[in-house]
């Protein structure tokens, strides 16, 4: 018999403007998923503002076969409700009537290949079925985002 595999970890990195509901929700969904998550606040790196709310580094191929392994059919629905949801929290502002500003996406980097995945708050689930089928060490060192228009991965 076989040892289980080990626990998944993974790095969280938040900006400084990222509100304390949008960390407890990630947190608590990636460990809902099976990931440890250590977290860190940073701010801009050699004096670069940071593009990204939220950088999660973790082995990516693993993390994505574990959540279709235990979630089965409703993979794809979590993954958008913890990814997505994670950048749609409030601070506790009331809502404004205008078109609100688009929140700087998360992005999910492989600790194997360096590939980086950009997601936005609001990917359709269609999105997330690609991803989790994605075929990360083809995708070595490239920041990979998706293209509502084909509607794939680029």
């Amino acid at each position: 018999m076989s040892a289980p595999p080990p626990p998944l970890a993974a790095r969280v990195y938040f900006t400084a403007e990222t509100a304390e509901e949008q960390r407890a929700a990630l947190t608590d969904g990636l460990t809902g998923l099976g990931v440890t998550p250590y977290s860190a606040t940073l701010d801009a790196l050699r004096s670069e503002a940071l593009t990204w709310l939220v950088l999660v580094v973790l082995p990516l191929s693993g993390f994505l076969q574990n959540v279709g392994q235990i979630l089965a059919q409703d993979a794809c629905t979590a993954l958008k409700r913890v990814l997505g949801g994670a950048l749609r929290h409030s601070r506790g502002e009331p809502p404004v009537p205008a078109a609100p500003p688009v929140p700087p996406p998360l992005l999910l980097e492989d600790e194997r290949s360096g590939a980086r995945i950009v997601i936005d708050a609001d990917l359709p689930v269609a999105a997330y079925q690609q991803l989790l089928e994605l075929d990360l060490g083809s995708c070595e060192g490239r920041t990979l985002s998706y293209d509502r228009t084909r509607g794939r991965w680029h």
